[in-house]
């Protein structure tokens, strides 16, 4: 009970802030400002070097207190509330700056696309509840079976995105296709009596070149790289329990 009440507070005490930052902030510095002409004016020098070492301390307890609330403020902007995984928008921040390094270095990179087969039938079937812990045991399943330089996301509703640097369109579609036939054999529990898959597309950013060069109104690689793995999805989402890759629709 006594942690659920220090919870509320700081929830509490974070939305005041929020609301009203630019209000508390300025006072703050008005507080501070009539502070030290007190000091400078009042104080005998001896007892004012004193009083300004402790207005330091203050204000370092202060600064890493501040610091620490916009982190937190800006993890909980960035994370999925069910998964803990990074949500959309950090992927699209992260997508942002890895695709001007690694297009600007000429190396591998390969996003993908997953989607849980069904997932309506799921929660239709077993409820809500058991459809949330079949997303976050699939979110689970997703980011033991990733390298470390890899990124699981939640990119919304049922759908994954993984972020893969340094990896070739068919490197990635073999580590997704491993993980579709972890997720097709895995025991998701009891309530469940039958199995959950996953369909997953896959492009590499360099598969994507020859795109850039022939659609030349699509200019943003970030886009292009979702767009183009999105196909690959579609296509998977045909047959099911499937990854399909880019360069096969192309091809096809």
């Amino acid at each position: 009970m006594k942690k659920l009440l220090i919870s509320l507070l700081n929830n509490h005490v974070q939305k005041i802030f929020i609301a009203h930052a630019s209000l508390i902030l300025s006072t703050l510095g008005i507080c501070l400002g009539l502070l030290v002409l007190m000091i400078y004016w009042l104080l005998p020098l001896e007892v004012a070097s004193w009083a300004w070492s402790i207005v330091v301390v203050v204000l370092i307890i202060n600064g890493i207190l501040l610091g620490n609330f916009v982190k937190e403020l800006a993890q909980k902007g960035y994370t999925d509330a069910l998964t803990g995984l990074p949500n959309k928008g950090f992927m699209y921040l992260r997508l942002n700056i890895d695709m001007e390094k690694y297009a600007s270095e000429a190396k591998e990179y390969s996003l993908a696309m997953v989607d849980i087969d069904r997932f309506k039938s799921i929660n239709d079937t077993y409820g809500h509840v058991v459809g949330d812990r079949v997303i976050k045991e699939i979110a689970r399943i997703l980011q033991e079976n990733v390298r470390s330089t890899d990124q699981v996301i939640r990119w919304g509703g049922e759908e994954f995105a993984i972020l893969l640097p340094e990896t070739s369109e068919e490197g990635a579609a073999n580590l997704i296709e491993r993980i579709r036939k972890l997720i097709e054999n895995h025991d998701f529990g009891p309530e469940i009596d039958r199995k959950i898959t996953i369909s997953a597309g896959v492009v590499s950013y360099k598969n994507l070149l020859q795109e850039i060069k022939r659609e030349k109104h699509l200019t943003n690689k970030t886009d292009l790289i979702v767009i183009f793995s999105d196909r690959a999805l579609y296509e998977a989402k045909k047959t099911r329990n499937t990854v399909s890759c880019f360069s096969q629709l192309k091809s096809a």
